[in-house]
């Protein structure tokens, strides 16, 4: 199929949207916002559907907003809005790093946040951060609103449980503790531009001193789907983060993991990282608790 043979519709608002999507379960459709993955699967043949449904317009997507003891963020938000926004500095900082490692410059500004959740790749640098932020997906259809916990979403390499009648038109976040800190790691074969061979995301709770009172970890591309680090989570709280603590965590990590051989890394290789990335992300949260 060549480009020109496709059909693109424009919603004009999001009723729209989900009425073109509502109408059109019999053959295949695409959303695209951002452009920045379908534009790659097209042109490797990989997406090519009977129709792409253009959402890039839908400003009532595209929001970051305070909601109680949570954090709202627009499908449509892209990344550069992620790493600009004062509140998410401030409330959900592993969300800002992992947004910050998203390619270039310019995929910044045009790949968006629900889009990066939609293309569900085990690789994808923000997943990661919503896993320990316990993020819920917000799906929207004719038939209603369903929240779907973000560790339930993700059933495999580009697969989720959203229906084809859904669209993902929010992220909502737990707001991290004032004695919450967060950190983003990511392994890649260049600085820009590279997909993840590894990446690692941790949020945790301190206590004065070294003592931590639990967190949350998460792995990316070590996995089919982005994958909790749960073992390694209850050692957190076992005595205080110091060097030798953290060294025997990012050991139980090389067992959490279940990396697959391709073209980028090796299984082993990818095991080895995701302790060296487990280490480095302790290392470095412990430094920035202790000047605060």
């Amino acid at each position: 199929m060549l480009v020109s043979e496709m059909d693109v519709m424009t919603p004009i608002d999001l009723q729209d949207c989900l009425h073109i999507l509502h109408t059109s379960t019999n053959y295949e459709t695409r959303i695209i916002a951002g452009g920045t993955d379908a534009v790659v699967r097209m042109k490797d043949e990989k997406w090519l559907p009977a129709l792409w449904i253009n959402i890039k317009d839908l400003n009532e997507l595209r929001f970051i907003q305070e909601v109680k003891d949570e954090i709202h963020i627009g499908a449509l938000s892209t990344h550069t809005d992620i790493v600009q926004s004062p509140l998410l500095t401030k409330k959900a900082d592993v969300l800002v790093q992992a947004a910050k490692e998203v390619g270039a410059t310019q995929m910044q500004n045009m790949g968006t946040l629900g889009g990066n959740v939609a293309t569900a790749s085990p690789a994808g640098d923000t997943i990661p951060a919503l896993y320990v932020l316990s993020a819920k997906i917000e799906a929207t259809s004719l038939d209603g609103v369903r929240h779907i916990p973000i560790e339930e979403f993700f059933i495999g390499p580009g697969k989720t449980t959203l229906k084809r009648n859904e669209l993902i038109t929010k992220i909502i976040l737990r707001k991290q503790l004032e004695n919450e800190v967060g950190v983003f790691e990511k392994l890649g074969p260049r600085k820009a531009q590279s997909i993840s061979i590894v990446n690692f995301a941790c949020s945790i709770v301190m206590e004065d001193g070294r003592k931590c009172l639990g967190g949350k970890m998460a792995f990316g591309s070590v996995a089919p789907t982005v994958i909790r680090a749960k073992k390694c989570e209850s050692m957190l709280t076992l005595d205080e983060l110091n060097g030798e603590m953290i060294q025997n965590i990012a050991k139980v990590a090389w067992k959490e993991v279940a990396p697959i051989t391709d073209v980028r890394a090796t299984a082993s290789y990818r095991r080895d990282m995701a302790s060296a990335l487990l280490e480095r992300g302790l290392i470095r949260l412990m430094t920035r608790w202790n000047h605060r």
